[in-house]
Formats: C-alpha cells, sequence, structure tokens
C-alpha cells in the first residue's frame, strides 16, 4: 500500500480498557501510514498515540441497563454527532472498539451511508445477546476478535472475523522488581501483610456499588491481620473524591494505575469483573471477582446469561478457576471468607496460579495490535 495515501477513521472506544487497546492499535497505523487521519471519540491514551480525541467517553463509561437509561439524552447527544461526522467527513473507515449498545446502532448508520466498519473486541454475543449476531453479521466488515475461541465462534455464524492476539499481555510491559522496592517506589509504608490490592473499578457507577464492599471488609480483615495494607490502582478520570467513606484508621494507599509492578507482588487482589481479572491472572495475583449492579440490570443479566462465568478468566479456564460473588453475594464476610482461604490455603493459592499460567499460553500470540492494524489497512486497500 502506498505510504501516502490519504484515509482517514473516525475511531469510537467509549470505555478505560478500549481506549487502551484502541491507542496500540492507533501507534501502529501511524507507523504504517503517517498520512493517516483518525479521529472521534475515545479517551486520553488514544489522544496520546496520535488520534484527534472530540470527546473523552471514558470520563462518563456507564454500566448496567438502568445507569443507561438514565443518562440517555447524553448519550443520545453523543451519538448524533458521531452521525454528523459520518454524514459530514465521510471517513473512509468506522472502526468501533467494544462499546456494543453505542457502537453497534452506529454501525448501522455507517452501513446506510456506504462506509465500511471494523470492529474490535467483539460484543460477547456468546454469553448473551445471541440476537446480535444477524446484525453482526451484516454491518461489520471485518470483526477482530480477541479471545481464541470467538474466531471460531463467529466464522461458524458467517462473521467476516480474525483472531488478532489478545493486547492485554503486550499492553503490560514493566520491570518486575523485589516487593519491598515495589512499595517503597509507589510510597507504601510500613511492613504489609497482606498486601491486598483493590480494584473496584474504573467506572464512577462502579465504584459506588463495590467500593463500600472493599472499605467494609479491609477493616474486617485486620481485624485478624492488623498489619493488612490495600493499594488501589486508579485509573485516570477518578479522583480520590470518588472513594468516599474513609477514615484515618484505614490503610489503603491509592497509585496512579497500572501499576503493574506494585500488583504483581500483592499477596491478593479484590477485582472487579471485567479486563482487570485478565490482567490480574497474567501477573500471577490470587483474587476474588466481585462486580454489582443495580437490581433492574441484575434481573436483566441474570434472565438472558448464557453462561455459568461472567469473569473473563473463568471463562478462559472453562471452569470456576476463581470465585466470582455477584450482587447479593458479594458482602463484607463473603468476600472476607474467600480473602481467609487465599492467604490461608496453600492449595486454593496454587490451583489458581497453576490456572493463570494456563491462561497466558492459550493468549501467547504476537502482537495483537499490529496484527489489528494490519487487518485495518488491508480493508481500506481493498476498497480503495
Amino acid at each position: 500500500m502506498p505510504a501516502t495515501q490519504h484515509y482517514s477513521i473516525l475511531m469510537v472506544a467509549g470505555e478505560v480498557s478500549g481506549d487502551t487497546h484502541a491507542a496500540g492499535v492507533i501507534r501502529q497505523l501511524k507507523l504504517r501510514n503517517k498520512k493517516i487521519k483518525i479521529f472521534g471519540m475515545g479517551g486520553p491514551r488514544m489522544a496520546k498515540a496520535g488520534m484527534e480525541v472530540r470527546e473523552d467517553l471514558t470520563k462518563h463509561a456507564l454500566i448496567g441497563f438502568w445507569e443507561v437509561l438514565k443518562h440517555y439524552p447524553w448519550i443520545k447527544k453523543r451519538f448524533d454527532q458521531c452521525v454528523q461526522w459520518l454524514e459530514k467527513e465521510k471517513p473512509d473507515l468506522l472502526f468501533l472498539v467494544d462499546y456494543p449498545g453505542f457502537n453497534l446502532r452506529l454501525a448501522q448508520k455507517a452501513e446506510v451511508m456506504g462506509i465500511p466498519v471494523c470492529y474490535y473486541v467483539a460484543p460477547q454475543v456468546w454469553a448473551w445477546h445471541k440476537s446480535r449476531i444477524a446484525l453482526i453479521r451484516r454491518v461489520v466488515q471485518k470483526l477482530l476478535v480477541i479471545l481464541p475461541f470467538e474466531e471460531k465462534f463467529f466464522r461458524k455464524e458467517k462473521v467476516r472475523a480474525v483472531y488478532v492476539g489478545n493486547p492485554v499481555e503486550e499492553e503490560m510491559v514493566f520491570k518486575k522488581i523485589p516487593r519491598t522496592q515495589a512499595m517503597k517506589k509507589y510510597g507504601v509504608e510500613g511492613e504489609k501483610f497482606p498486601l491486598v490490592c483493590v480494584m473496584p473499578g474504573s467506572r464512577k457507577g462502579e465504584i459506588q456499588k463495590i467500593w463500600p464492599l472493599c472499605v467494609e471488609t479491609s477493616r474486617l480483615l485486620r481485624q485478624k491481620y492488623p498489619d493488612a495494607g490495600f493499594i488501589v490502582p486508579r485509573p485516570a478520570g477518578l479522583s480520590l473524591d470518588d472513594y468516599s467513606g474513609l477514615g484515618p484508621e484505614d490503610s489503603f494507599f491509592f497509585v496512579d494505575a497500572p501499576a503493574y509492578d506494585l500488583r504483581s507482588v500483592c499477596d491478593l487482589a479484590w477485582v472487579k469483573s471485567g479486563t482487570s481479572t485478565l490482567e490480574t491472572a497474567l501477573l500471577k495475583t490470587p483474587m476474588t471477582v466481585v462486580y454489582k449492579v443495580s437490581s433492574f440490570s441484575a434481573f436483566l443479566a441474570k434472565r438472558f446469561l448464557k453462561i455459568p462465568y461472567v469473569s473473563l478468566v473463568n471463562i478462559l479456564a472453562k471452569k470456576g478457576l476463581v470465585t466470582e460473588l455477584l450482587q447479593e453475594k458479594a458482602t463484607p464476610e463473603t468476600l472476607l471468607k474467600e480473602t481467609l482461604a487465599i492467604m490461608e490455603n496453600a492449595k486454593v493459592r496454587k490451583t489458581q496460579i497453576n490456572g493463570f499460567k494456563a491462561i497466558q499460553k492459550i493468549l501467547i500470540h504476537s502482537k495483537a495490535s499490529e496484527n489489528a492494524a494490519i487487518e485495518i489497512l488491508e480493508l481500506l486497500e481493498s476498497r480503495s
């Protein structure tokens, strides 16, 4: 492909993980074609990688059906803006990253206008919302999937899917350092045991529901282990004010995410279901997964969910490798019980860590972001 080709891409990513994944692809695209124009909605990492971010969607990421419904006017305004860009600027490609409620509707608009769509990080229709498959087949010219089993699943459904590898491992570049050095680097003072990594989410709605659980559990744990310490990798876009309810007796240390070197030396982790569970598994840190949404959102999820697990770790392991505490099961008492099991039962720890090693082998693939960029440029070339 001529390096001087002036392609334009409208790109949309609505969550912190999508911002990170898309940034890697942007860098690879820019390496291969310095003339390429990339604009749209995303986050700070996409902007740093070279995209013209006109709206930071990651600051307003929402969870659950009810939460989205409450913020519909705000979402509709951003959606209409994207449609307007499609109409007026007529990009050569619409590149969508995850965020299916928003992005699949936008893909429908692009189809009507004759603008090709490339979708990265597939909607998890194998878990629920299988009705979306027909829509994906119709409006997406190329689906770039990041879980090994997805390519076969989608191709069976006649969707043009390509497994490019999983970007999480390539994004986790850090130097492993001793525990004492890592703690000193981030200002974690004193001897802490256990050292617990607390990850209640990257969205304010998640923090509001999961953070109080973590605080209460930390206090219960310190009754038995007074020297316990808790580190919180704070995502970009969240402030300390979002983590309320702490007192002077609490032993929490807030650090800038991702802090992989510090997380890798933690004794265990409390992790909100999502990409962070896969990161934690690749760091070989034993964990308990927690998740809470509104009662209405939980009701719909229970009704439509087609698989027995919600965390990526258990889905990839094809078994309940880590405990999932969801909704009413996510109480301080149950989280404490699981925490003590990880701390005090060597078999539990060993089982998890061995399972994490197996997952890492499954995900080994060369350069997901590079592969995604190549697929995008091939699609653009085929239509020029």
